[in-house]
Formats: structure tokens, C-alpha cells, sequence
């Protein structure tokens, strides 16, 4: 492979690269046969693990500005995959839940992304992928860089 230059190096480029991969792997089984965003998929994941979440929860999760997250949640409540209820805590504040639908179709997305999984990480040893995922969950859970510094 020629010279990158800076490039090679280039941490944003290669995750840009490989998330070429992973989005064509994703659109391939998940988001054109069931019409899902990738947003979506992780939702529906999430509250099918977590069951009842508040949105406070589901922006930190999602890593989502609480405005894109309300756009998510009208669209999968629209399609009737999600549903807000009051908190019995709280009843100023509200959960997000599955609705059956949903549910059903989180449970049979499960197999569909364990086979898409395995699409890519035929390309990893398992002790790279173990270590990619450390790495990227390291990097996305860190503090947000300092976008004011300057260049050195």
C-alpha cells in the first residue's frame, strides 16, 4: 500500500476508513431489510437490555444532544417500536420503553447482528477485536478533546 503521508498516522482516518466497512455491513443486514438508522438499532438494543430508560439515560448512552434523540424517539414511536410513560417516581419526568413490536423486533435483530458481527471480525484475531473494542471505548468514553488547541 503507497504512502499516506500524514495520513498513516492519522487516528480520525483510519476510524473513518473501517467505518466505511462497518456501515456498509450494517446497511447490508440491518438497515435496509428492517428500515433502521444505525441510531435506531441501538435504541431498540439498549432498552431491550435496560428495559425502562429515561432520556437523561438514553443521551449518555447514545452519546446524542437531547434534541436528536427526541427526533429519534418521535420517529420509533411513530412506527409504533417505542413508548414514553410517566415515571412512577417522578411524574414530571418520563421512561422510554419497547413496546411489544418492539421487543419482537429486537429479538429477532439479536441473530441478524451476531451474523453481521461475525462478518468483521473475521477480518480480527479475537484478541484484536477484544483490544479494538477497549481501545474505541477508551477513546469515545474520555474527555472530549479540546477542540480550541492550537495546532503545534
Amino acid at each position: 500500500m503507497p504512502s499516506r503521508g500524514v495520513l498513516d498516522t492519522t487516528l480520525g482516518f483510519h476510524i473513518a476508513r473501517a467505518s466505511v466497512v462497518a456501515y456498509e455491513a450494517f446497511e447490508v443486514h440491518i438497515g435496509r431489510p428492517y428500515d433502521l438508522r444505525k441510531v435506531d438499532f441501538s435504541l431498540l438494543m439498549l432498552l431491550a437490555e435496560h428495559g425502562c430508560v429515561p432520556p437523561k439515560g438514553l443521551v449518555k448512552m447514545l452519546s446524542l444532544t437531547p434534541p436528536k434523540l427526541s427526533m429519534v424517539m418521535e420517529r420509533m414511536q411513530a412506527r409504533g417500536l417505542i413508548e414514553r410513560t410517566p415515571d412512577p417516581q417522578d411524574r414530571r419526568s418520563v421512561q422510554v420503553a419497547l413496546t411489544e413490536a418492539g421487543r419482537k423486533l429486537a429479538q429477532s435483530l439479536e441473530p441478524v447482528a451476531r451474523r453481521m458481527e461475525q462478518g468483521l471480525k473475521k477480518r480480527l484475531s479475537a484478541a484484536d477485536h477484544a483490544k479494538l473494542i477497549q481501545l474505541l471505548r477508551k477513546l469515545a468514553d474520555g474527555p472530549p478533546a479540546d477542540s480550541r488547541s492550537s495546532p503545534t
